[in-house]
């Protein structure tokens, strides 16, 4: 019985050592480290929905692309919707679409704030009565013009995919997924997917690291630029898992996190030659 006794107690003993040193190691690996970003860089930012212009943003235009590529991105978001006869479209959803191009819309006409275009129609609408809508297709003709690579968000279908993008051009776009069967999918096919797992906290990454201790998983994950920094550093430090964070404009995030907690950020308002935040607001949501 007093073995017995003792032997639990060794027991007890030696899993709160374990605990602890585990404890301190975790700390340890997960300390900030010192890193000076150049913010000018273009291999830190995408423009976050085709970046801003004239103080618009979420405008998924042509004109905020162009002016996003002469500002130095090389990473370029659009959102996808599909147009009632089945075209992918660069929109963020349809009832913000509407209201951006439907000048005399109140708020009463719920038919005409949820209804959806067919492509001929998408294409004669002027967002805010003067910026260009894009197709897909428009967007990958802008790329071969001038290079850069494409991020979608919204849409992750495969198969849809494949009808626009052939196999060399998949390696050019980066796509979040959903869901992990439609990140292996993507994967699989040949193009760069971000796992969207939206605001994580410190054991949300101590999960993913331990399942990648057996068979690495991810690549790339998409995080709301507020989940934890320390669990973000462990799975960057340990797996080399890169991360992309949204939505963010702010120069001090950038100079703690950026190329050390963080690989990529979606940002509106960043000039990367003045270096600094242009923020307007005068989209509507």
């Amino acid at each position: 019985m007093i073995r017995t006794k003792k032997t639990y107690i060794v027991v007890i003993i030696g899993l709160c050592t374990v605990l602890i040193g585990l404890r301190f190691y975790l700390y340890h690996v997960t300390e900030p480290i010192e890193f000076s970003p150049t913010l000018s860089e273009n291999k830190y930012f995408i423009a976050h929905a085709t970046g801003s212009i004239d103080g618009y943003t979420y405008l998924n235009c042509k004109e905020s692309l162009l002016n996003s590529l002469g500002n130095g991105y090389n990473y370029i978001e659009i959102d996808l919707q599909y147009t009632s006869d089945s075209i992918l479209v660069c929109v963020h959803d349809w009832e913000q679409f509407n209201k951006m191009t439907i000048p005399d819309l109140c708020g009463t006409d719920s038919d005409k704030f949820m209804k959806i275009p067919s492509l001929v129609e998408f294409k004669t609408r002027m967002i805010y009565g003067r910026f260009t809508p894009l197709s897909l297709s428009d967007v990958i003709s802008i790329q071969k013009e001038h290079p850069f690579t494409i991020v979608t968000d919204r849409i992750c279908d495969t198969e849809s995919f494949n009808k626009y993008f052939n196999k060399e051009d998949r390696r050019n776009v980066m796509v979040e997924a959903f869901t992990e069967e439609d990140y292996k999918t993507l994967h699989a096919s040949g193009y760069t997917p971000m796992l969207s797992l939206g605001c994580i906290d410190f054991y949300d990454c101590l999960k993913i690291y331990v399942s990648h201790i057996f068979k690495p998983q991810y690549e790339w994950i998409a995080v709301e630029y507020h989940s934890n920094k320390r669990g973000l550093r462990l799975l960057k430090r340990l797996h080399n898992l890169k991360v992309a964070a949204y939505t963010v404009n702010s120069p001090k995030f950038f100079k703690w996190h950026l190329g050390s907690d963080i690989d990529l950020i979606y940002t509106d308002n960043w000039d990367l030659k003045k270096k600094l935040n242009t923020y307007q607001d005068n989209s509507t949501r």
